[in-house]
């Protein structure tokens, strides 16, 4: 992503209208959830303006820092490295002050207890079978999954769980990752989200529109139509 100085969008006014039609989802929090995705997919066109009109709406920059930080769990490092590069970028040009946090004590132990209680809310009932098949899989990412994903990274303060979670979404369902978005859609309502919540996050996924990624996004819309259906006939 380039950091440099950027020309307001001519489609700034639509993607205004895309954040405020919803009903049940804040502006601030669809700015969020857009700006993770066009993080995960490197279009800092319009992560940059998800930047401006979600501090209009009164996101904070620690806000997106935290937004864009637990993304390299799903987009990677480089994705991570160059949207909170960005973000520092933007708010220098804008005289707004902004310094990361300072770095999280590496607490193992901790991670882990935080990890097991976040991750269990997330899968409730399927929470042990996941885990042991995870274990059979890969240890390591049995291992990591608990204490990088859950204990390190998505328990941190910042940002309320179930935003956590609708931010997980919006990043794996313009990924195509379909197996992870049933879970974490199910996580986000776990966690307090409605399922109105989740449609509105997925159907302002298309403002991004390459073929191949509203191929993904109509994909998701079937993963969520599962999830509610599952729910359902619970």
């Amino acid at each position: 992503m380039p950091s440099s100085q950027h020309a307001p969008s001519a489609s700034l006014d639509s993607l205004r209208f895309v954040l405020e039609r919803s009903e049940a989802v804040y502006p601030k929090e669809q700015a969020l959830a857009l700006a993770v995705a066009a993080e995960a997919l490197g279009n800092a066109e319009i992560l940059r303006d998800c930047l401006a009109l979600g501090l209009e709406y009164g996101a904070t920059p620690h806000e997106f820092y935290e937004a864009f930080l637990q993304t390299y769990l799903f987009a990677g490092f480089p994705a991570a490295l160059e949207a909170i590069a960005l973000l520092h970028d933007f708010c220098n040009e804008r005289g707004l002050s902004f310094h990361a946090p300072s770095k999280a004590e590496l607490d193992t132990a901790s991670f882990q207890k935080r990890g097991e209680q976040l991750c269990e809310a997330i899968y409730t009932n399927t929470y042990s079978k996941m885990r042991t098949n995870l274990a059979t899989l890969s240890p390591d990412l049995a291992e990591w999954m608990i204490v990088e994903g859950y204990g390190k990274t998505l328990s941190r303060k910042g940002l309320q769980p179930r935003l956590r979670e609708l931010l997980v979404v919006s990043a794996l369902a313009v990924t195509g990752w379909k197996t992870q978005l049933y879970s974490h859609l199910r996580g986000a309502m776990n966690l307090g989200a409605a399922p109105i919540e989740c449609i509105d996050i997925l159907n302002n996924l298309e403002i991004f529109d390459e073929p191949h990624i509203q191929e993904r996004v109509r994909a998701a819309k079937l993963v969520l139509e599962s999830v509610l259906g599952r729910i359902a006939h619970a």
